[in-house]
């Protein structure tokens, strides 16, 4: 599936950044909020949106949207830790799960990925829109639960 012209990760392995697919994330996702509950140890989900990479394709090329998602997967990888799990999980939409991470320091790892991305993409970003949300799991809380509370938070970051 595209989205006019991007193409939607799909399965286990995402082709066009080499992130793990929606699939893995779904699976991981359950795994780490009840390994988190288990054991007491903090973990962070943070969802990452690329606004603007449609218009991008649109107006300068599909080859254009689909480096500035190859960048979003690269600059993911440059602010991670071997221990950290990355995702691209919709056409525009990555993801991450941070273990042994409390969200302050999330707070952190969303500044390193917004600061390595802007530079590298078209005209540093211009007409582009980087969002973020991020959340804890709460006691006795569902993954589905979290990733709508760091989508709440995505959006609300969008409405400023």
């Amino acid at each position: 599936m595209e989205t006019r012209g991007i193409p939607e990760p799909g399965g286990w392995r995402d082709q066009l950044t080499g992130l793990e697919g929606p699939d893995a994330w779904q699976q991981t996702l359950v795994a780490e909020v009840a390994r988190s509950a288990r054991y007491g140890r903090p973990m962070t989900v943070v969802v990452f949106e690329v606004e603007g990479v449609v218009e991008l394709g649109e107006d300068l090329g599909e080859e254009a949207a689909r480096h500035v998602l190859r960048e979003a997967a690269q600059a993911l990888r440059r602010a991670s830790r071997s221990s950290d799990l990355l995702f691209r999980v919709g056409a525009t939409r990555f993801s991450a799960v941070l273990a042994e991470t409390d969200e302050v320091t999330a707070i952190n790892y969303v500044e390193r990925v917004r600061e390595g991305l802007l530079p590298r993409l078209p005209m540093n970003g211009a007409g582009m829109r980087l969002s973020f949300g991020w959340a804890s799991p709460a006691r006795g809380e569902s993954a589905d639960a979290l990733v709508r509370r760091a989508d709440h938070r995505m959006i609300a970051e969008l409405l400023r």
